[in-house]
């Protein structure tokens, strides 16, 4: 009887040990194609007739080519006025339109120009078409002794010509 249980008891082993060995079939996942890159230090520069018309830097950037944008961490975004210096847009992130090089500026966002010129806000919008800068957010512009308040603006990028909504001007005497 010992022998028997003994017995079974190795049968029972046994069949589990070789059907446990038996070769399955092995299946390899294929990684997707991707397509997305990641660029560290992402440098954009876009001229006209020989001449800087903005320069784009980031942080890094990832490129999807499907949707033809980049998500850019810290992007900085400096215009120039017929090659020469204007201002300067710094966002938290965005992204870029690589077809029509449109920028969305997300988080907070500044705007300095070189007439000493500060906005601040959130999301700004840049169309690079038209050369317009804009957002439907709170805003406070410091100019000279004034600071201007609103809820949103419409601007060139020099922040000459600016359309501020609700506005409201602190005088400083």
């Amino acid at each position: 009887m010992k022998k028997n249980i003994c017995f079974l008891i190795f049968l029972l082993v046994s069949t589990c040990f070789t059907s446990s060995c038996k070769e399955e079939e092995s299946i390899i996942e294929e990684t997707p194609p991707t397509t997305e890159q990641t660029i560290e230090k992402f440098i954009v520069t876009e001229t006209q007739d020989g001449k800087i018309k903005t320069i784009l830097e980031a942080e890094s950037a990832i490129i999807d080519d499907d949707e033809k944008k980049a998500y850019l961490t810290l992007p900085r975004i400096k215009f120039y006025e017929d090659g020469k210096y204007t201002s300067i847009l710094v966002a938290e992130s965005g992204e870029i339109n690589l077809e029509t090089n449109d920028v969305k500026a997300l988080g907070k966002c500044t705007v300095d120009t070189v007439k000493n010129e500060y906005l601040q806000t959130r999301d700004i919008s840049y169309d690079a078409a038209k050369k317009l800068i804009y957002s439907n957010s709170d805003i406070k512009i410091t100019r000279d002794k004034e600071v201007i308040y609103g809820s949103g603006f419409r601007s060139d990028i020099n922040l000459n010509n600016i359309t501020v909504k609700k506005q409201r001007v602190i005088i400083d005497k």
